[in-house]
């Protein structure tokens, strides 16, 4: 898992530390991709924030900080808790903020020296293995709307905090002992970067003075935004030479649905899996394919939904953070693990807890560290390896230098589990009768285990392909029974047992999910084909050697019901009045809201030509109703050379009204 942070300090316009007008805030951005991936690079010009939980990004009331120097990130590049700066010295004062919103740089721009310094082709990429050639491809990420940013709600606390001039030196680069370049003075020792003092942990903040030299305090607030690449990256297939978009250019796109969270609020869930013996879980790409997802039931009760997912390492091993959790009640989650060559794990009741106060102060969540600067000792309150010496520093051009793990005390661990090996098929969808899915929709498939009031688990999802109404690459799913096992307590054993789960040995259910629309309803039961029953091994065991890894079926083909609207959404349009150019005879007309796709309609080349209205069906009367348009049109005679992206500053507005028209005059 990746994370990429953003520090950030309350300055003056000066950019000196105004004394109690804000704690010092880090921002990081935490992600997971599947494992065919090598490589998603997104780059960052701007972060804004918001008090407003519903202002849209032309409103009023956004704190905005344009960074001096944009920062690239990868989403795969790094494991569990590593950090990266984004930005040091922004003016973020205290308050609650609702949203923060991320003003990425398109693929289309001229290519950042970020970019370029960490190897990418784009300032928005995504790299994966093409598993029937096993050659990586290298494709731009199409960004939805990209100027008008990723806005992602939360609640999010920066305190009110006190510094004096030692703070001044620690995050502005002065000469009060902390800044870079100062290896000793009257403030105190510094490292080789500045810092203050070799474990990492800032000094700024308050002074106090005591016989043994003076002292000084930093109150920290925490954030995270999180991007789960196994909805939020969506392959695609354009310009089709086939029927059934089978055949086509292939492309992704970036369709966010990124979350944020408190870091004083979460906690850490971490395992180890025993894969030497096993075959067959290992992608193209060299990376298991295997994933470890927290899960909780839906506000409904009616399925579990995921929370959060992240990769399991070639060592086996898994850290799931951040975890939401509560002060004030228990908060349980059910892990489920999963992926290529192995049979499903679900371990239920994993109780999770905020660290006790004693230990609270931690890297991930508000804090206070205590420096004695005259003779460099540090009293730690639970923060000497909050942050590495690189993280703290006057510029914006460290990038993935700093690591955190969360401290033990937040974090739960199921000590070690032995996965069984199990064989695989492949299954993919069509749209039902009742009409298509919503071009946002991400493909659950499900399994219940066995035993009263149980429901079911997402065992495998992925977005669909919006424009071609299928998934992209059919679906792998263990042909087996299911492992099952209740938490007892923290790297206690966990006993396991297997059996086939309610929709029988290899068996799923499948339905799709989109924002503002209700949860789709379960399809019938799914099975492996007869070529592809259940072959499995004991837990530990090497696979049989008188079968391959992976089955050879076709993929079975699932019909998935459409989505139906959420409870107080109307059905809304937005109408494209598109002025004609000849240049282009085929395309897309895509409707995104804070950077998620939610509605796409074909372009026709008799439109193209002559102009005309098109309209998209839309969730509108909801806060989030507020849409932004872009387009993809080429000319059926080279698409690849002639694709132009465009998208448009008008927004439509359906927040209050059903219906809209939106200007689009392709260049």
């Amino acid at each position: 898992m990746r994370n990429t942070t953003l520090l950030l300090g309350c300055l003056g316009a000066a950019g000196l530390l105004l004394a109690g007008c804000g704690a010092r805030t880090e921002v990081s951005q935490s992600g997971n991709a599947p494992a065919q991936y090598s490589h998603v690079y997104i780059t960052t010009q701007e972060v804004w924030f918001n008090t407003s939980a519903t202002a849209g990004p032309d409103d009023t009331g956004w704190q905005k900080f344009p960074l001096t120097t944009p920062a690239t990130v990868d989403l795969v590049g790094d494991e569990d808790g590593t950090l990266g700066t984004i930005a040091t010295n922004v003016n973020l004062v205290a308050g609650t903020y609702s949203q923060i919103r991320l003003i990425p740089i398109d693929s289309s721009a001229p290519l950042s020296v970020s970019a370029t310094a960490i190897g990418a082709t784009y300032n928005a990429e995504a790299d994966y293995v093409n598993p029937a050639t096993g050659t990586t491809v290298q494709l731009p990420l199409e960004l939805l709307n990209p100027d008008k940013g990723i806005g992602i709600q939360a609640s999010l606390k920066v305190p009110i905090g006190s510094v004096g001039s030692a703070g001044i030196g620690a995050l502005a680069g002065g000469s009060s002992g902390i800044g870079t370049g100062d290896a000793t003075s009257t403030a105190g020792t510094t490292d080789a970067t500045g810092i203050g003092t070799s474990t990492g942990t800032t000094t700024a903040g308050t002074t106090t003075t005591s016989a043994t030299g003076t002292t000084t305090t930093t109150t920290i607030a925490s954030f995270t935004v999180n991007i789960d690449g196994n909805r939020d990256l969506v392959p695609f297939l354009y310009a089709p030479t086939g029927t059934g978009g089978t055949n086509g250019i292939p492309g992704i796109m970036l369709s966010s649905h990124a979350t944020a969270f408190d870091l004083s609020q979460v906690t850490a869930i971490q395992g180890t899996l025993t894969l030497t013996n096993l075959s067959g879980y290992t992608a193209v790409s060299g990376l298991p394919d295997i994933q470890a997802t927290a899960e909780s039931l839906s506000a409904d009760g009616t399925r579990h939904e995921v929370v959060l997912s992240v990769p399991v390492h070639s060592d086996g091993t898994f850290l799931l953070y951040p975890l939401p959790t509560s002060s004030s009640t228990n908060v349980y989650y059910d892990v489920v693990i999963h992926g290529s060559g192995i049979a499903t794990i679900i371990i239920k009741n994993v109780e999770v807890t905020l660290p006790s106060t004693s230990s609270s102060s931690s890297s991930f969540g508000s804090s206070s560290t205590t420096t004695d600067t005259t003779t460099a000792a540090t009293t730690d309150t639970g923060t000497t390896t909050a942050l590495s010496a690189a993280t703290i520093n006057s510029t914006n051009t460290s990038i993935d230098t700093a690591t955190i793990t969360p401290p033990s005390v937040n974090t739960v661990s199921l000590g070690t589990l032995l996965p069984r090996y199990a064989s695989t098929y492949t299954a993919n969808i069509t749209a039902a009768a009742g009409g298509a899915l919503p071009a946002g929709t991400d493909i659950a498939f499900y399994e219940t285990l066995s035993g009263s009031a149980e429901v079911p688990y997402v065992i495998e999802s992925a977005p669909i392909d919006p424009f071609n109404q299928n998934l992209a690459n059919a679906q792998t799913l263990s042909a087996c029974t299911v492992d099952s096992g209740t938490y007892v307590a923290s790297g206690e054993t966990i006993n396991v047992i297997s059996a086939a789960p309610t929709q029988g040995t290899g068996g799923y259910t499948v339905a799709g999910t989109a924002p503002n629309y209700a949860d789709g309803t379960f399809t019938a039961v799914i099975t492996p084909p007869a070529a592809s029953a259940c072959v499995t091994a004991a837990a530990g065991a090497a696979p049989p050697t008188t079968t391959t890894p992976t089955a050879t079926a076709a993929p079975v083909s699932v019909a998935v019901p459409t989505l139906t609207l959420a409870s107080g959404a109307a059905t809304g349009s937005v109408v494209a009045v598109v002025t004609a150019n000849s240049k282009f005879n085929a395309g897309q007309l895509l409707i995104s809201h804070e950077g998620a796709l939610v509605a796409q309609v074909p372009l026709a080349a008799s439109l193209l030509a002559s102009g005309g209205n098109v309209s998209a069906t839309v969730p509108a009367g909801t806060a989030s109703s507020l849409y932004y348009v872009s387009v993809r049109v080429w000319n059926t005679t080279n698409p690849a050379s002639t694709l132009l992206r465009q998208w448009f500053d008008t927004p439509a507005d359906l927040r209050s009204t059903t219906s809209i028209s939106v200007p689009v005059t392709i260049n």
